[in-house]
């Protein structure tokens, strides 16, 4: 058998963690001088009312050695293989934790630790991959060599409500940031592969427009993402589904609605998005 865990910045639904036997390894955030674990979807709506009311800045902080050392040793007490799907380690020090975990375990040999180089729905993308190809009696080395390739074309992408965050963040500087509201100017921020870039718009229509159009050929699978519940989201929705209705591939692939919790949305703040994992 192979037990898949993952950190809470996949954002996975407790049920399909419960239904797949996924553990889920959290992620911690400091917010109002208060230490706070990173929960699941549907349990982030009082954090996302209080942030956005206040837009106070949390910081993040990644699981411990102990937590993955633990689960690990607990999967090979029971003579399972380990695949464990990390936050991209351009990002985050959590994959280097969930390594050294690795390397103090019973059966070091029996854990694959898998770098998403990715985000949020991303990754949950590939653990959804994952679970198809273990149930199916696949090994974790073809997993893996399969994760590998859909990497090449799968990202998050979103457009923010505000460059605040993003500047509080310390990726764009103040004097973009208040040029880019006097303008009107739209970020599109996109995630692949570990690397954070953005394509700029002119108007919050046109950013949305743009980021849905950019939409691949080949999907496996697409999630519509909100971060804060934003009042956009469920304009936007409807626009996805209008527009990935159209094509001849339509029913092909899965798509899913999700939302993005508190670690990552430190860094973006309110936002509207998508993801997701593609065949090149």
């Amino acid at each position: 058998m192979i037990k898949i865990i993952t950190d809470s910045t996949a954002y996975t639904p407790r049920e399909y963690a419960q239904e797949h036997d996924i553990t889920i390894i959290p992620l911690h955030y400091l917010y109002r001088n208060q230490e706070f674990v990173e929960g699941m979807p549907g349990e982030f709506e009082q954090f996302f009312k209080d942030f956005t009311e206040t837009k106070l800045f949390p910081k993040t902080s990644q699981p411990s050695v102990e937590l993955f050392l633990d689960e690990y040793n607990k999967a090979i007490d029971k003579g399972d293989e380990v695949l464990v799907f990390t936050i991209s380690s351009t990002v985050s020090g959590c994959n280097n934790a969930a390594n050294l975990a690795k390397n103090q375990c019973k059966a070091p040999e029996k854990v694959t630790v898998f770098d998403s180089m990715a985000l949020a729905q991303t990754i949950l993308g590939y653990i959804m991959e994952a679970v198809e190809m273990r149930d199916a009696g696949k090994s974790v080395s073809e997993i893996v060599e399969r994760l590998t390739m859909l990497r090449e074309n799968s990202i998050i992408t979103f457009v923010p409500d505000t460059l605040e965050y993003i500047y509080k963040g310390g990726r764009i500087g103040r004097v973009t940031a208040t040029l880019g509201t006097i303008l009107k100017i739209k970020p599109i921020i996109i995630f692949k592969k570990g690397i954070l870039s953005n394509k700029n718009s002119f108007g919050l229509q046109k950013a949305i427009k743009d980021m849905i159009a950019s939409i691949p050929q080949k999907l496996k699978r697409l999630f519509i993402l909100h971060i804060a519940n934003t009042k956009l989201y469920e304009t936007f929705k409807q626009q996805v589904m209008d527009f990935i209705k159209k094509r001849p591939d339509f029913g092909k692939f899965d798509i899913f609605e999700g939302e993005v919790g508190p670690v990552v949305a430190t860094h973006a703040g309110p936002a509207v998005g998508l993801a997701w994992t593609a065949e090149v």
